[in-house]
């Protein structure tokens, strides 16, 4: 009996949850349909997800399929919560992505796709609400080919498009129609199917075309396509038909040590932390000790021993306790009280190289404040544990000022903090205005120093830096010049320099530079680590004063398929948004534009977008670049004390 994990995926309101919820009554979980607007939904648990209406965070559910287990992953649709999306993707086995109709293929349709072919994930997509007013077939079909750039066998069609009645047939595989469209298409990366269709004289087996079918599938060259609606049911049994055929495959290794990925963490009712993992091979038992491994900020590998003191799996459609799991499976772990999400025991193999992003880090930042500053504390408390649940929100604690920034994807997130908040921790808060996170960058090198017994130096010990540009997108590069410090004065020196490098001298990030350490002394026995921890931000600071900075905004570019006739109208608002026009081609009634456009910008384009194209066009976009601000460059509050300020700094450090 095999486990298979499937991930669905959609555009928000594709229709995603609803086949989730109809997939589970079809196979016998749930006895009856829940529903998304009177949020009764199986996997939408939490209390925003029911009066919402939305998925905010991914959801396991399993159902047996004949002989195989399948755990369904129902993922959000809305971009604000698309990290939930990206650790999802990391313990897939395949993904539904679920299409509109009416609508098609829309701009998180194309971030979605490149994500799963970045995971290098085989896909189904079920083409939903064939029975609402305005579904289309073919016009889809085109729309995934050309937009998408997927290679697609429809396996099922459509009848009554737009009708209650509406249904699905499904293809007839034997048939001269379906043959030779598949044939060509799996002859394009499959030399065996061009031999054997000259050995054969054209006549390929029914066996070996479904072979062949099923390889290219599973190897992500060609996407089943299945039409139906989740509202009805009709086309769902052929969709389960579909993942048992292409997606359940039996590939777990045997006798192998455990291993596993942490890619959810959540709390329960009574505060206890516990861990979603996904173990890909070996067996987890209760009692068993396992080694945490993760990356630090300089990229090596910490190791933390836990002990699982129990384990919930999904089985029967829901999570129940067990004394053990097995590879393949999802399991919920308690005990593991330092585990982070990311978080992987035993070897990393082939499925550690879906650890680099899909998805870019949000954007955005809001300062967060109790509505009463006696609830500052817990108002940290429950950030922290919500950071924990969702790492990118990555607080920044300004304690002086009573105030907390959070990273955010949009307004729709801000707004569920703002509830999760009020309801579940009991703390009511305001959030300031969203600011779009820049960085900044060197202008030129700098060079500066402090040496015991100076003046100006309080501290025992003898620092010189010189930085400098690096190229974008490298990061930090750390080199020190030869000295004779101990080893633990070294490690403080480094890790300061990384924690200093987070705010520049206009409170920005300075991610890519080189730093050299070209001097350093103590004086023995009266320097200690925090003698150095304590002056490098001095000395630091100062040599990037001297080099300068430039503080830049981060640019997507913006890929725009519209009607030629609106054209005037879509580039005045891409002009008036602060954008450039790179490119504009045109080919009959369609224009393809790329334009590269402020971050900031980018959502109120999206939204205008549909009005300005009368509804038919369509785009994509990804970050592009940081662009240097040319205007009055915005500022960051600083956070703790500031270097900047000498006789601040001193005071606050002498106070701590």
């Amino acid at each position: 009996m095999g486990i298979v994990n499937i991930g669905i995926l959609a555009h928000v309101d594709a229709g995603k949850t609803t086949l989730t919820e109809r997939i589970l009554f079809e196979t016998g979980f749930i006895k009856a349909l829940g529903s998304v607007d009177k949020g009764t939904t199986q996997t939408d648990t939490l209390a925003l997800e029911r009066s919402r209406g939305i998925t905010i965070q991914a959801a396991v559910a399993s159902f047996q399929l004949h002989t195989h287990t399948i755990n369904l992953i129902d993922t959000p649709g809305h971009a604000d919560f698309i990290a939930e999306v990206e650790r999802s993707l990391r313990i897939l086995d395949g993904v539904v992505l679920v299409i509109s109709a009416v609508e098609g293929v829309q701009p998180q349709t194309r971030r979605l796709v490149h994500a799963i072919r970045a995971a290098r994930l085989p896909l189904l997509i079920f083409i939903n609400k064939i029975d609402r007013i305005g579904a289309r077939d073919q016009g889809v079909l085109n729309d995934i080919r050309q937009k998408l750039d997927l290679r697609i066998v429809p396996c099922t069609a459509p009848t009554g498009l737009g009708e209650r009645s509406a249904t699905v047939t499904a293809a007839d595989r034997t048939a001269s129609a379906w043959q030779e469209p598949v044939i060509d298409l799996l002859a394009e990366t499959n030399e065996q199917v061009i031999a054997e269709f000259e050995r054969t004289d054209g006549q390929l087996s029914q066996e070996f075309i479904t072979a062949a079918l099923c390889r290219a599938v599973v190897d992500g060259e060609v996407v089943p396509v299945y039409f139906g609606s989740a509202i009805t049911g009709v086309g769902v049994p052929a969709l389960l038909a579909g993942i048992e055929e292409w997606l359940a495959t039996d590939s777990v290794p045997a006798g192998e040590p455990v291993s596993g990925l942490i890619f959810k963490i959540t709390r329960k009712g009574s505060g206890e932390k516990v861990a979603y993992i996904r173990l890909f091979t070996g067996h987890l038992a209760v009692r068993q000790r396992v080694i945490l491994h993760r990356q630090n900020r300089f990229g090596e590998t910490e190791a933390f021993e836990e002990r699982i003191t129990g384990i919930d799996r999904f089985t029967a459609g829901t999570a129940n306790q067990a004394e053990q799991a097995s590879a393949g499976e999802i399991v919920i772990a308690h005990g593991l009280r330092t585990a982070q999400i990311g978080d992987y025991f035993g070897e990393a193999t082939a499925w550690a190289l879906r650890q680099g992003r899909a998805f870019p880090a949000p954007a955005l930042e809001s300062v967060v404040q109790p509505n009463d500053p006696a609830q500052i504390a817990q108002l940290r408390t429950a950030l922290e544990q919500m950071a924990e649940q969702d790492p990118l929100i990555a607080l920044r604690q300004r304690n002086d000022a009573g105030e907390v920034s959070v990273r955010l994807y949009g307004e729709v997130q801000k707004e569920v903090l703002l509830d999760t908040l009020a309801q579940e921790y009991g703390i009511g808060v305001t959030f300031g205005p969203s600011q779009t996170i820049c960085i900044e960058r060197l202008v030129g090198t700098g060079e500066a120093a402090s040496y015991i017994g100076h003046p100006d130096n309080p501290f025992y010990a003898t620092i010189a830096f010189q930085i400098a540009p690096a190229r974008p997108d490298s990061g930090l590069h750390y080199s020190r010049e030869l000295g004779s410090l101990p080893p633990a004065f070294y490690r403080a020196i480094e890790e300061t320099i990384h924690e200093t490098l987070k705010q520049g001298l206009l409170g920005w990030e300075v991610p890519d530079c080189a730093v050299t350490l070209t001097t350093t002394g103590y004086s023995s026995p009266l320097s200690t680590a925090a003698d150095f921890r304590n002056l490098v931000p001095l000395v630091l600071m100062e040599a990037m004063h001297r080099a300068g900075t430039l503080v830049c905004e981060p640019f997507d570019e913006l890929l725009l398929d519209i009607p030629a006739d609106t054209y005037g109208a879509v580039c005045s608002a891409v002009l008036n948004a602060r954008g450039t026009l790179q490119d504009t081609q045109t080919d009959g009634e369609t224009s393809r534009l790329v334009c590269l456009i402020p971050t900031a910008e980018l959502r109120a384009i999206e939204q205008q977008l549909p009005r300005l194209t009368r509804g038919d066009g369509g785009w994509e976009s990804h970050f592009a670049a940081y662009i240097p601000i040319t205007t009055t460059p915005p500022a960051r509050e600083r956070v703790g004390p500031n270097p900047l300020n000498r006789p601040h700094y001193l005071a606050e450090i002498a106070r701590l």
